[in-house]
């Protein structure tokens, strides 16, 4: 075999095993996303803070019992204080300037950031309890973006009735994707398959070598979009959602499997198919 034919044949399978690569790793993650779209989303809705802030003569005592409070209600996941004198730093940190020495005081309150449990983050419930922080004498204001809890609650409630719709029509796409790439990748040696019929080898013996190469530039490609998809996986949650990694490790696996199947099962069928049409096909139709 020459080099420039056996550079020809790597090359159309590299672009093969990319294409199906690309194909898989985005039905992955689109698997991945409809598995763990309640998780993404309440882990978002419970990064949404109501920031209490407390008047300047607020004493240490009311505080503290107000700490004690926010400790025991189920509804709150967790709470952050921070000091007039640490909002300055970082304040200062983010404008690149000292604006307490600009102004000659620190015009910032003491405040606590309150983190609510996903359930709990629902525009009804977070106003009662805004409602009730506002009665306390030693607080001065309480913020929380409201439109945004709505935002997130309203359309999630849409964007779930979608869902199952876009899911059928993603895993048709991605199978008329990786269809269209093992025809066009069989489409070049279509006159070796005519051949191989007119000198007498029978329609399993031609068909088997084509759908043994299929599958494994099928699952080679399920192995690259498998690792990619974890790597991207890993670097978001790390980066930006920070869920526990054991949550979502069984959605890891169902998306990765079943990416490695539907490779299996595409690349079988889509090779049958297409090297079947090829031998049923005149001569004449193949040029």
């Amino acid at each position: 075999m020459s080099s420039s034919s056996s550079n020809r044949i790597f090359s159309n399978y590299f672009l093969v095993v990319i294409s199906i690569s690309t194909v898989l790793f985005f039905l992955s993650s689109f698997v991945f996303f409809v598995l763990n779209s309640n998780k993404i989303v309440d882990d978002f809705k419970e990064k949404i803070p109501v920031v209490v802030f407390f008047k300047d003569e607020a004493s240490k005592i009311e505080l503290s019992q107000f700490e004690k409070k926010l400790s025991i209600d189920d509804g709150i996941k967790e709470f952050v204080y921070t000091s007039k004198d640490d909002a300055a730093v970082k304040f200062s940190s983010e404008i690149g300037e000292n604006f307490v020495d600009y102004l000659g005081y620190n015009p910032l309150l003491n405040s606590i950031d309150i983190y609510f449990y996903a359930n709990k983050v629902e525009t009804s419930y977070i106003n009662d309890v805004v409602k009730i922080f506002e009665k306390e004498d030693f607080v001065y204001e309480v913020s929380y973006d409201a439109p945004l809890i709505f935002l997130i609650n309203d359309n999630f409630k849409k964007v779930k009735d979608w869902v199952l719709v876009l899911a059928i029509f993603f895993v048709f796409i991605s199978i008329l994707l990786i269809n269209n790439t093992i025809r066009l990748s069989i489409y070049s040696k279509r006159m070796t398959i005519k051949t191989m019929q007119l000198v007498g080898a029978t329609k399993s013996f031609i068909k088997k070598p084509f759908i043994l190469t299929q599958i494994k530039l099928g699952f080679l490609s399920a192995i690259i979009s498998s690792a990619f998809f974890v790597s991207v996986i890993i670097y978001f949650n790390l980066n930006y959602f920070n869920i526990d990694i054991y949550i979502i490790q069984n959605s890891m696996i169902i998306s990765v499997v079943t990416s490695l199947i539907l490779s299996f099962i595409i690349s079988f069928i889509s090779t049958n198919f297409i090297t079947t049409r090829f031998l049923n096909s005149k001569i004449d139709k193949l040029y």
